[in-house]
């Protein structure tokens, strides 16, 4: 794959003190990420809507702890629409040509936030949306690590697979792909994690 010159290829994963235990136990659940991963994982029953292109293929990978099938499957379902929220802000929705994404990462931590927003090229398509008219997916896969002591899930790694075609005057497919690690909170799932790298694979 073809790095991207002058955009930072990989982000760096933030994690409080506090909850690195559920990092290190959920993060190693699932090797490596494939090109076209989840080939062994537990598919979601349906896929979580998404922007232009295709819908989000959701899947359950490892789950540690005791935790049933369905559980398991809304847990993974409940995950994927945060990590969808950021999918489409920050690189598929929205009209093109664009410079402005402020709003490219809802669903993430304070803290999250903020590091993730020092790496826009990466975590977003704000270093060519002004020269993209439009997106277009091809691959769009988030697969599941669920950590559930004792029955009740603590925290969870969403692997992410997103293939996009850039159309424009940047004319390109990109892979952003990686890990991002969430929480759950009272209104629902946080990340406040993660581990991306981005690389042009076409064009």
């Amino acid at each position: 794959m073809r790095r991207l010159p002058g955009t930072p290829t990989r982000a760096a994963i933030l994690v409080a003190p506090t909850v690195l235990g559920l990092v290190l136990g959920v993060a190693g659940c699932s090797g490596d990420d494939d090109d076209d991963p989840g080939g062994d994982g537990e598919q979601s029953a349906s896929g979580a809507p998404a922007e232009p292109g295709i819908d989000t293929r959701v899947e359950v990978g490892e789950v540690v702890g005791s935790l049933g099938k369905v559980p398991a499957r809304d847990v993974a379902a409940d995950v994927a629409e945060v990590v969808d929220r950021w999918l489409d802000a920050a690189y598929v929705a929205g009209d093109y040509p664009r410079s402005k994404f402020g709003d490219a990462f809802p669903g993430f931590t304070k803290d999250a936030a903020t590091l993730a927003g020092r790496q826009r090229g990466l975590m977003s398509n704000q270093a060519v949306g002004a020269k993209v008219e439009g997106v277009t997916v091809t691959r769009r896969v988030v697969r599941v690590d669920v950590l559930a002591p004792k029955g009740k899930p603590a925290g969870a790694t969403a692997h992410v697979n997103l293939v996009i075609e850039l159309a424009g005057e940047v004319e390109r497919t990109d892979q952003i792909r990686g890990r991002v690690v969430l929480t759950p909170a009272k209104r629902g799932w946080q990340v406040f994690g993660f581990d991306i790298e981005r690389s042009a694979v076409k064009g």
